[in-house]
């Protein structure tokens, strides 16, 4: 018997799954132990080489063992087959001898039986039995029905050498086969339960990489097993945790497998913007263009491929496929470019046209080939959703008017923004940008190429491009609906990846000239004096008024600073009456009307605000707070509710809900109101300059929040705001969200006080997986500074219950060393401090666990 026959002691062959500590594996524990299990184990393990090979402790258990249980199963070992060189000449002629004798009585035993059988019955039918193996008889076959159904196999002896060339493996991968055709199984079932995208939130840089790692790791298992949808999903997975060129290489083959041309071409372009010249993603975008019929555009990749690795096969393979493409499609594009009567018939016209339509008639292709011509062409081919060919129109149009060059800068803008949205039709996102971006040279500011990069801006998930290209189109026609939509959805969309503060990380938005919102509409050479209105009927200012409105905002903005809210409401009000369609401005007189208590006032201009952007995050909180002021709370409540959902982070939106519910609940009069303890409210700030919206200090929504866009400048250093209310939280968010305030404003104090009111024990709690270096040293500070000196008992348990949280030991190793000063300086403070709760040995032994 060898150790294959003992599962018992083989099949765990770890030091964790025999539960054997690492201290027994001793020549002292074991030439003391007498528990022959426990040797058994022991030998296992140091056999199994998991925790090193030890030859001569091996033989020593083994010798021990020996000397307890001589007949241990664990003892004994396996030993190699038998072969002909294992025996002598002699034997191994004895045992062929005695072998071929038993084959030789075998097959005159089945002869002895057969011959025996067919004497017994004569007259049985055979037909029905198999001949015997090994045998030369060949069975009766009837000539009934049957035989005439169906014609009567041969039946072919078969001999044990036959038997031995049967490849088993090959019949039960035929069998296996059979089976799968057979059987259709939904294997994608599972699918719809994998989310595509990661929860990161807390996560560092670093465990963030592993865990994409992770996911594309996966993704390369299910690629691997040709699960290609399965792939894509954890590909999509490792992407939301980080991106990273492999996870879209990985991606966009896996989409090839799929067939999926225009998501693995987004795929290789997001790697070419990471890591230009990447080999594979050129190569496969140059897969993309040939299923695409792009042959020229796949020919230019496969070129820069094969300069930099000259022997890839793959790439001349596709190249040759690509060129022979490329000759078969030469003729029939000759034959549909021959000159004939049409009708070309421009439905959706270009913005040089005035919204007009028109009909063009060419006799015999004469006159169809000049830029004109070919525009036409491009406009049929467009409306008949032929996108490549109206690409091509448009480019041949483009290759004859530039030339020219500023001379036909309009209707070569026009030809780019046009051939743009044929790449944005077909999802080349790519060719959709630089097209745009060659229309917006030529002609700055024109709405359409704005629109359309900014939408292949947000196909490619680059949200912040696309919304400052949003933007700027809503400041030529803030009336444009998609605009709107787009800016909301992107809105929330930044606000998920990079937090409240996603506006520091915009580009610039562009400010566009008083007079460039109506060029998108006329050009400049039809335009009358009568068309230059915007479409809500309004004149648009000229540039004197535009620097009027500028100095009265500012007047206003340091009024308001000065807390002089009636002369800012006059200043306001005079900007209106140059401009009413600025959100900023009404926001701004709303925080006026507030402060002088005129509720209604303030509604109102919060309502404007809230018609002009329906998301105003400002307009509807304060909205919220006129509505308080007006008793009407059941609205303020809605508009709270609005405010948390367009950003849930907004701590005072949060206090003022639960204010509101409780005067909402209470049925009383206002004599039973004035009885209840208040809630202290938060001082409104004041306004100072801003190009898109008032720059604010902390007021009563979040500064996280109020955010300015960036581009715009404050007038001084904001006043420092009131003592922030802390309550007791009941949970992991609520602590989050309080300490998430705290640490806004950098509050010691507001920090203690929160300490002071909530257990120690439950510190880790709350705490959850969010502790990081900031945070930590804020508590530091906070029991320091102003918890040390009115209870060191406190501070102590604080200390000993935060050594027991969640990523204590990793936040240990990164924090710097002046934060480990102002750890140590908090520890000798608590040596210092004499009480009877805790001793220096304590604090000492505490002290170890924060590594001083």
């Amino acid at each position: 018997m060898t150790t294959k026959d003992c599962p018992s002691l083989w099949s765990f062959g770890t030091t964790k799954k025999f539960k054997i500590p690492i201290e027994h594996l001793d020549f002292k524990y074991i030439e003391k132990c007498s528990d022959i299990k426990h040797l058994e184990k022991i030998l296992c393990v140091l056999r199994s080489g998991e925790e090193g090979y030890y030859p001569e402790l091996t033989e020593f258990c083994e010798k021990r063992l020996t000397g307890l249980a001589p007949g241990s199963r664990a003892l004994r070992k396996d030993k190699p087959a038998a072969t002909p060189s294992s025996f002598t000449k002699e034997e191994w002629e004895t045992i062929d001898n005695d072998l071929k004798s038993w084959m030789l009585d075998i097959k005159n035993e089945e002869n002895t039986m057969h011959s025996h059988h067919t004497e017994l019955h004569p007259n049985f039918e055979e037909d029905h039995l198999p001949p015997v193996r090994g045998s030369n008889s060949h069975p009766h076959v009837s000539k009934g029905k049957h035989s005439k159904s169906r014609p009567a196999k041969k039946k072919v002896a078969r001999d044990y050498s036959e038997w031995d060339k049967f490849d088993v493996e090959k019949e039960c991968s035929k069998i296996d086969e059979d089976s799968k055709e057979k059987t259709t199984v939904d294997n994608k079932a599972h699918l719809s339960k994998i989310e595509t995208r990661l929860d990161i939130s807390g996560l560092t840089e670093k465990e963030r990489g592993i865990l994409a790692t992770r996911e594309k790791e996966k993704g390369n298992e299910a690629f691997n097993s040709k699960d290609y949808e399965e792939a894509v999903m954890y590909y999509t997975r490792s992407l939301s945790a980080l991106p990273t060129v492999a996870a879209y290489n990985n991606r966009a083959q896996a989409e090839i497998k799929l067939q999926n041309w225009n998501s693995a071409f987004q795929d290789c372009e997001k790697v070419l913007e990471l890591e230009p010249g990447n080999i594979k993603a050129l190569l496969r975008r140059a897969t993309t263009y040939k299923h695409q019929n792009k042959f020229q555009e796949a020919l230019e990749d496969l070129t820069k491929v094969l300069d930099v690795e000259p022997d890839n096969e793959l790439a001349k393979k596709t190249l040759s496929e690509v060129e022979r493409d490329l000759k078969n499609s030469e003729p029939a594009l000759k034959t549909q470019t021959k000159g004939r009567r049409m009708v070309i018939e421009e439905v959706e016209n270009s913005e040089d046209d005035n919204g007009k339509e028109r009909r063009v008639t060419q006799e015999d292709g004469s006159g169809d080939q000049n830029p004109a011509g070919l525009k036409n062409q491009g406009n049929e081919l467009f409306k008949n959703g032929q996108f490549a060919e109206a690409a091509r129109r448009y480019a041949a149009a483009i290759e004859q008017l530039e030339p020219a060059g500023s001379e036909c800068a309009d209707a070569l803008s026009i030809l780019y923004s046009n051939r743009a949205a044929c790449y944005l039709k077909e999802g080349n996102c790519g060719d959709c940008i630089q097209d745009c971006n060659r229309a917006l040279e030529l002609h700055p500011f024109s709405m359409k190429p704005l629109l359309r990069r900014a939408m292949a801006y947000e196909t490619l998930e680059q949200y912040g491009k696309a919304y400052v290209d949003y933007k700027t189109v809503l400041q030529i026609d803030y009336g444009i609906q998609l605009a709107n939509d787009s800016i909301n959805r992107i809105t929330k969309i930044l606000i998920e990846l990079d937090g409240p503060n996603w506006r520091e990380k915009l580009p610039p938005i562009p400010t566009v000239p008083t007079s460039e919102p109506f060029r998108a509409w006329c050009p400049a050479a039809e335009m009358t004096p009568d068309q230059a209105v915007d479409p809500s009927g309004h004149p648009p200012p000229s540039v004197p008024d535009e620097t009027k409105f500028k100095a009265l905002k500012e007047e206003g903005n340091q009024y308001v600073k000065d807390k002089d809210y009636k002369g800012a409401l006059s200043k306001y009000s005079e900007c209106l009456k140059i401009n009413n369609q600025e959100c900023a401005i009404y926001t701004n007189r709303a925080l006026c009307y507030l402060k002088l208590g005129q509720f209604e006032e303030a509604k109102q201009d919060c309502d404007q605000a809230l018609h002009i952007d329906g998301d105003n995050v400002k307009a509807c909180y304060r909205r919220a707070l006129a509505q308080k002021g007006l008793k009407n709370f059941q609205e303020s409540l809605s508009d709270l509710n609005k405010v948390l959902l367009l950003d849930p982070n907004i701590v005072e939106a949060k206090m003022e809900l639960e204010e509101v519910t409780r005067l909402l609940s209470i049925k009383d009069n206002t004599a039973t109101f004035s009885k209840e303890k208040e809630r202290k409210k938060i001082e409104i700030q004041e306004v100072s300059e801003g190009n898109e919206e008032e720059p604010e200090g902390t007021s009563e929504v979040s500064m996280d929040c109020l955010t300015y866009e960036k581009g715009e400048e404050s007038n001084g250093p904001p006043e420092p705001s009131e003592r922030l209310p802390i309550s007791k939280p009941n949970n992991a968010y609520e602590f989050g969200q309080v300490l998430n305030a705290i640490n806004t404003r950098k509050d010691e104090e507001a920090c203690a006080h929160l300490l002071g009111i909530i257990a120690p024990e439950d510190l880790p709690m709350f705490l959850s997986n969010k502790l990081e270096g900031d945070t930590f040293l804020l508590l530091i500070q906070s029991l320091k500074n102003h918890l040390i000196r009115k209870d060191p008992f406190l501070v102590y348990q604080h200390l000993l219950h935060l050594s027991t949280a969640e990523r204590f030991k990793m936040m240990l190793t990164l924090i710097s060393k002046a934060q480990k000063e102002q750890t140590k300086q908090l520890f000798d403070d608590l040596s210092d401090a004499q009480t009877n709760h805790f001793s220096l040995e304590d604090v000492q032994a505490l002290k170890e666990q924060y590594e001083l």
